[in-house]
């Protein structure tokens, strides 16, 4: 196995724990800056509001998620993380040293395991994963009206939301909760 191949298996195993090492990194070390705190925490509400909205739809190894922000990018979760990252640098002093320190971070874990899950995916779901892996974008949607997003809505029934998929089943309240209380800590050391 190449060292490319070993480094996206290792790196998409293990990008939560380096996250949360991350996130603790960060609470120890980061100081908030008060013009900022506004608008970095609404960044990072807007991660989870997309995490939490894909979940909603998310069935994992079992069919193909293709509706709710799936019908957009083929990895929400990821664009999630990515603006709760953001978010959570630009409310921090130094936030461009943070957002880089990030941006690494999401570099060297998240984007090789995007690349571990869609040959997942693809061995997983053969035919009908190309054809979304062809007609949807990776992370970031398309600029362009609702109507000429990929309608499928011939070929099966579309699903809706599930609170219960995204509480129980693919648990994201806990990412809701640890966020709120990065942004709780980042608050109380401006007092």
């Amino acid at each position: 196995m190449r060292l490319t191949a070993r480094w996206r298996a290792w790196a998409s195993h293990h990008r939560v724990h380096v996250g949360i090492f991350f996130a603790l990194f960060y609470v120890a070390f980061s100081r908030p800056d008060a013009t900022r705190l506004l608008a970095g925490t609404a960044i990072v509400a807007l991660g989870e509001v997309i995490r939490v909205w894909a979940c909603g739809y998310l069935v994992r190894n079992q069919e193909l998620t293709r509706d709710g922000p799936y019908r957009m990018v083929r990895h929400p979760l990821y664009l999630g993380s990515l603006l709760i990252g953001l978010g959570l640098s630009l409310l921090a002093q130094h936030a461009l040293a943070w957002a880089g320190s990030f941006a690494f971070l999401y570099l060297a874990f998240y984007l090789p395991a995007m690349y571990v899950e869609e040959l997942r995916l693809q061995s997983l779901f053969g035919a009908e994963y190309q054809e979304y892996l062809e007609e949807t974008p990776r992370l970031l949607p398309h600029l362009r009206r609702r109507q000429d997003w990929p309608a499928d809505t011939e070929r099966r029934a579309r699903k809706s939301f599930s609170w219960d998929q995204a509480q129980t089943r693919n648990r994201e309240l806990r990412t809701v909760a640890v966020m709120a209380a990065l942004i709780i800590v980042q608050a109380l050391k401006l007092l």
